[in-house]
């Protein structure tokens, strides 16, 4: 019995990792952002909310740049209709010392919807377990700083509901070997 309930948790364990798929999710000033890892080389940036945003964000209306960094060593990357960029995001845009990241830019500003969603493209040796993302809001087009806060937070992971669903069901399989052995 022992050996069966050894099997039985060792196959929870197993599925949970094998399919544990994690996403990073930040919500700041009611806009909220995620990445997921869509494969070793792509990240997803998905944005939520922007057009109702709160605090000095309300209003905004344009995406300028962003910049996502902490995702390991970038030679390049590619996001259709965008420009890229080795410099950091200030409040003036892409311009500064070299960020050790990938800053994306775009003239004119691309106007906000509640749903956008960047799948970025990446050349280099990554991780994307934590990325560290800055965003650059613009209420009007013809601004030339940033509207409000200049976001810059790491983005934390969150594990998706999948991966709780297989832990619970693992669980369940346990303390029901448990309870068998117990009563015989």
């Amino acid at each position: 019995m022992k050996k069966q309930l050894g099997g039985i948790v060792a196959a929870a364990v197993l599925s949970l990792a094998a399919g544990t798929a994690s996403a990073n999710t930040l919500t700041f000033q009611g806009v909220i952002f995620t990445t997921t890892a869509v494969d070793s080389d792509t990240l997803e940036l998905t944005i939520d909310n922007a057009l109702a945003a709160t605090g000095d964000w309300t209003g905004i209306q344009y995406l300028k740049s962003f910049e996502l960094k902490d995702i390991g060593s970038i030679s390049s990357a590619t996001l259709a209709g965008w420009t890229y960029s080795a410099n950091e995001l200030n409040a003036h845009g892409c311009s500064g010392g070299a960020a050790g990241g990938a800053c994306f830019y775009t003239t004119p500003a691309t106007a906000l919807s509640n749903h956008m969603v960047f799948d970025i493209d990446f050349t280099g040796t990554l991780d994307f377990s934590a990325p560290h993302l800055k965003v650059e809001f613009f209420q009007s087009l013809t601004q030339s700083k940033a509207t409000g806060s200049l976001l810059s937070q790491t983005i934390p992971s969150v594990p998706e509901p999948q991966s709780y669903a297989l832990l619970l069901a693992g669980l369940g399989a346990v303390g029901f070997v448990a309870r068998r052995r117990k009563m015989r």
